[in-house]
């Protein structure tokens, strides 16, 4: 998906993944959650930009973080996807291309009659 900065987005090539994977089994020998600290499984792995792609990242092992995909992944997407979506927003604003707000083009509602007495009842319309 293209954004409004006309830029792809970028995958991590295998060798960045190969890398990433290394830094996260440290010296146990078994993969950990970059975010939390817990053991991941096969399937469970998600490798993540630090600095998202959409926001100038690059796809580099310094940029690549491994995640559980149930547990720190989905908030992170949640957080770029916003700031992204606010970064195209302003983008958008700055260049012009917000369409202008027009008002709506009907009579409006009639006046009620002024209640000149707070002692008299309300008048009810029918």
């Amino acid at each position: 998906m293209t954004s409004l900065r006309g830029k792809e987005r970028q995958e991590f090539p295998a060798a960045v993944k190969r890398a990433a994977f290394r830094r996260s089994c440290g010296n146990k020998g078994f993969p950990h959650c970059e975010g939390c600290g817990k053991p991941l499984r096969s399937g469970e792995i998600i490798y993540e930009h630090v600095q998202p792609d959409g926001l100038g990242g690059t796809p580099t092992a310094d940029n690549c973080k491994v995640f559980g995909l149930k547990c720190c992944a989905a908030p992170k997407t949640k957080d770029d996807n916003a700031r992204m979506t606010k970064a195209d927003r302003v983008l958008r604003k700055n260049y012009g291309l917000v369409p202008a707000k027009r008002k709506i083009q009907s009579r409006g509602f009639p006046r009620s009659p002024k209640q000149h007495m707070a002692t008299r009842p309300i008048e009810k319309r029918s």
